[in-house]
């Protein structure tokens, strides 16, 4: 998997063995710390997107 992380909490993510690309953006998910470390997106999108595809 590769990721990118953008300002605002906006991120790309690659997972090539998934032929899947998933882009976030928008407004930061959490305006109190809308810098580029790991947030509690993260964590729902990950959990929502294993639901779907194993």
């Amino acid at each position: 998997m590769y990721a990118a992380m953008g300002a605002e909490d906006q991120r790309i993510y690659v997972i090539p063995g998934k032929n899947m690309v998933v882009v976030r953006m928008g407004n930061a998910s959490d305006p109190a710390n809308p810098g580029f470390a790991l947030s509690g997106f993260d964590n729902a999108l990950w959990e929502k997107i294993n639901a779907v595809i194993n």
